[in-house]
Parts: C-alpha cells; structure tokens; sequence
C-alpha cells in the first residue's frame, strides 16, 4: 500500500469520525440513549467514541507531519515552534468558540484547549523512541488512575469514585475552576492517548498491522475495568483504552478498502478542524432560530423519522460544503 492510500484511510477515519459527531450533535428528540453520551461510569454509548477518535486521529498524523518536514528539510527549531504555534492558534480558537457558546469573553478549558494541550504533550515528545513512548503514555495512564484511586480527598477519603466525591471533582471546585482551568488534570489521560495514538500512525504509515495495538487498548481497558469505570467526564484508563481497540480495529478495516469506497469520507477527513468549528459556530449563531424552525417542520411532518431525516440532511448539507471546499482546496491548517 502506498503513503498516499495510508494517509487516505486516516482521512477517511477523520471523515467518519466528523460525520459521527455531527450524527450525535444533532439527534432529533426521542433518539434512543445508546446514540447520546452514557451515564456516570457508563460512556460506551455511541456519542462517547467522537471525542477519542479525534485525539486518536491527532496522535496518528503526528509521525506523518514529522516524516513530512523531515523529507522537506526544515529545521528542528523550526519544527518545535510550529508545533508551539499549532498548540497555541488551536486554544485560542477553542476560547473564541467556548466565548461564542456562554455569549460573553471567558478563558475556560473545553474540546479545542483540550485538544490543544493533548496534541502538545504528543508532539513534543514523539522524538522517543517506539518502547519508551508507549511505556510513558501507559505509566501516564496507570498514574491519573491511581491517584483518583489512592489520593484521599477531604472529607471523602481515598478510593472513593462517584459521580458527585472524587479527587478531581475536588481540584476541580476549590483550585481549578476559579482559574478557568476547570478539566486541567484530564490533559494528562488525553495527552498520553495521543502520544499512545503515535505508535498506531507509525504503524498506519509504514503499513503494517495495527492488530497489536488494538490488542493494547483492549486488553489496558479489561485490566483496569476492575479499579475503575469508563467515564468520559474524568478520562478514565477503561474509556479510554477501549476507543484504542475499535479506533484500530476500524483503521485496519478502511486502510484495506478500495480507494473509491474511501473517497467519500475525504470532505470532512481533509477538513477535520473547520468542520468541528464551522458548523458549531454557525448552529450558535445565524442558524440558531432557523435550525431550531427546520427541525420543528421536519418533526411536524414526519415525526420520529422526520427528525432522522433532517439530521441525515444537516450531514449532507456539511459534506457538500466540504466538497466544494476540497475541491476548491480550503483547509484550516493551524
């Protein structure tokens, strides 16, 4: 398999991945709870891949950007500080469209300053080498799980995990969210997802199995499972870990696909950040009444199946956007 066709199932796992989240984003009322975000403890719904397929999209390009600057030549420094630069444009797009959502300027950690702090933490230290990189991100993993596990919070003790008493709960509340920074500890599980995620890319591009690490995710998130739940909320080991396992195991599948099968998911895998942002921005401000007025008249029309119908619709009409503009060659490259 050629470079090209490797990096072309990445962009189709991209697509994927971003017309999933527009599916989840936009379910008409009534969708079963399977499809939306699971409980406390309980994310191994539909709506709970989106987030960790992004990072695991972002740790896997990371080998090919590097292979890229290296064939072209450009300085390590120069590769440091674009790095840097990609780390801060992307948190400072995240605030304007967190700023966008509460209608007022705030500095707030949400999925873009996550994924900016994420994407840091994999770059920088992708130099190690393939063993030590995937032992870090491991140890990085063990360590967060155990001291939500062991570090006794005030008042609750140690060990204690629910949805209302755990650690990061309490750093959350009484140091972190006065600074804006509420979430900053789950930089470190998704930082390490992505450094993880850039063994899988160097698999991806090389062509060789990505079976081993689908194992790794299943076999980390099993391990784990008896200590601690899957929660999206605290980026537990056995939320995470498992989207390495169904990440791979959908890579292996579309990076043996015929071409034109995988052409399709090329719009929005070619274009993943505008088609996180654009949508969302436009949805948050001149399509807030219409959108709210086209679901009510699909609902009204067509009832359960007109609200699927217009969420299929709302996909469609993105994808040709993202047509039109890889056709036209628009990308948002930070």
């Amino acid at each position: 398999m050629t470079l090209s066709a490797r990096s072309l199932a990445l962009d189709a796992f991209r697509g994927l991945t971003v017309a999933l989240m527009l599916f989840v984003n936009n379910l008409p009322p009534g969708a079963p709870p399977y499809l939306e975000h699971g409980p406390f403890g309980g994310s191994v719904y539909l709506a709970d891949l989106v987030f960790p397929w992004y990072l695991l999209a972002m740790g896997a390009a990371i080998p090919f950007s590097r292979a890229s600057a290296l064939r072209r030549g450009v300085a390590e420094w120069l590769y440091e500080l674009r790095i840097l630069r990609r780390v801060v444009l992307l948190f400072l797009l995240g605030l304007g469209l967190t700023s966008l959502q509460i209608g007022r300027w705030v500095f707030a950690l949400d999925v873009l300053q996550l994924l900016a702090l994420a994407y840091w933490l994999g770059a920088w230290l992708y130099d190690l080498p393939l063993l030590r990189r995937t032992l870090l991100a491991l140890f990085l993993m063990v360590a967060y799980g155990a001291a939500i596990l062991l570090v006794p919070v005030p008042g609750v003790g140690p060990g204690i995990f629910a949805e209302d008493r755990n650690l990061l709960l309490h750093l959350n509340r009484t140091y972190l969210m006065p600074l804006g920074l509420r979430g900053l500890p789950s930089a470190i599980p998704t930082g390490a997802f992505v450094l993880l995620a850039t063994g899988l890319g160097e698999a991806l591009m090389k062509g060789r199995s990505l079976w081993p690490w689908g194992v790794l995710g299943l076999v980390g998130g099993l391990v784990f499972l008896p200590f601690l739940p899957p929660d999206k909320t605290y980026w537990t080991p056995t939320y995470l870990l498992p989207t390495l396992f169904l990440g791979a195991l959908t890579l292996e599948v579309l990076k043996r696909l015929p071409r034109g099968i995988l052409q399709p998911l090329r719009p929005f895998g070619a274009n993943p950040l505008l088609a996180y942002v654009l949508p969302l921005a436009l949805k948050l401000t001149w399509l807030r009444g219409f959108w709210s007025l086209l679901l009510g008249t699909f609902l009204a029309h067509g009832g359960p199946a007109g609200g699927y119908l217009f969420t299929l619709s709302y996909i469609l009409f993105w994808w040709l956007v993202f047509w039109v503009l890889d056709r036209l060659g628009l990308y948002l490259r930070l």
